[in-house]
């Protein structure tokens, strides 16, 4: 199915990864046929769905705590008729299935960066592959730290800014979104 526009998506009140940047997101999971991926703080699921559209042998396992966000979550699964996404409500990394899998994707974290990323060390396979998406400063200084002292490898952080156009009568002005870091990183050596 491949690339899924913001508009086809149930909107819920938990804020949605816009478009562009869910395009990067997934390009640096760099996700295969039968991947397993791992969506922590899933939202109203739109990573996990576009990305489930990508690793259809695979399985997403969407992890949301917020119950206003589930219903949103499960709607948008209906919608796409997906059968190879799973959603486990509750907090990472303690609602983490104990499996063997090979990507993961942070979009929320609430604090447990340090023990989710304990989880990722833990049970994914080899050459496994992390992005995390950063909106604040602090997020962005914590995550790279954490990947640093555990030995993570090909670090990597870009910084996206978009700016989306909007008619203001004849004219098209342009207005910006909140810029985001992308993190990315594979798993280390022991």
């Amino acid at each position: 199915m491949g690339h899924i526009y913001d508009c086809e998506f149930v909107q819920g009140e938990l804020p949605m990864t816009k478009q562009e940047i869910r395009a990067i997101s997934i390009a640096k999971l760099q996700l295969n046929p039968d991947s397993v991926l791992i969506d922590v703080g899933a939202g109203t699921g739109t990573i996990g769905i576009e990305a489930a559209t990508y690793c259809r042998k695979g399985k997403v396992y969407a992890i949301e705590k917020e119950l206003k966000g589930i219903e949103t979550l499960k709607n948008n699964i209906a919608k796409f008729d997906l059968d190879n996404i799973e959603i486990i409500v509750g907090r990472a990394p303690e609602s983490i299935p104990e499996i063997a899998y090979d990507r993961m994707f942070i979009g929320g974290s609430t604090g447990s960066l340090k023990t989710i990323l304990d989880h990722f060390k833990r049970y994914s396979k080899e050459n496994s592959r992390i992005v995390i998406n950063a909106i604040t400063l602090e997020t962005l200084s914590d995550a790279t730290k954490l990947l640093k002292e555990m030995k993570f490898k090909n670090i990597e952080v870009i910084n996206v800014s978009i700016g989306r156009g909007k008619n203001v009568g004849p004219y098209t002005m342009m207005y910006g979104e909140n810029p985001i870091y992308i993190i990315t990183a594979n798993k280390g050596d022991e």
